[in-house]
């Protein structure tokens, strides 16, 4: 009796270890920043130290069309300027992302522009409030 529950804790324990994890890691002040519209093309995680100023590099100066930061941040994007702004263009919350920016409604204009082939440059900020729904 005492073989067989020894083996049947083994499997459990083989089973456990060998079970994929699904969690994806996300850890404030990272974002995910791509050349291709909802998270294609050319992708990078990018650890960006809150309230610093990050300016784009290629392949993604002006030529982004996602971005995600993670949750516990949001950020500032700028597409106006050379570099970040006391204000930025746009707010990016981690709960929506900006899946496409190629296609982004302009808050100041109300109008829909290509703000993924203007950006070039982000700042992120602590947020305690944001989440990301999965």
């Amino acid at each position: 009796m005492k073989t067989f529950a020894f083996a049947s804790f083994l499997s459990l324990l083989t089973l456990n270890s060998a079970a994929p994890t699904q969690v994806e890691s996300r850890t404030p002040g990272n974002v995910l920043i791509c050349t291709g519209e909802d998270y294609t093309g050319t992708c990078e995680t990018i650890s960006a130290p809150f309230y610093t100023c990050q300016k784009l590099e290629a392949p993604y100066f002006k030529n982004v069309g996602s971005f995600r930061p993670d949750a516990g941040a949001y950020c500032r994007i700028t597409y106006t300027a050379d570099s970040c702004t006391t204000h930025g263009d746009a707010f990016i919350w981690p709960d929506s992302g900006a899946p496409n920016l190629h296609h982004w409604d302009d808050v100041a204009t109300g109008q829909n522009i290509d703000a993924g082939s203007m950006m070039t440059s982000f700042l992120c900020q602590e947020c305690s409030g944001c989440t990301v729904k999965e």
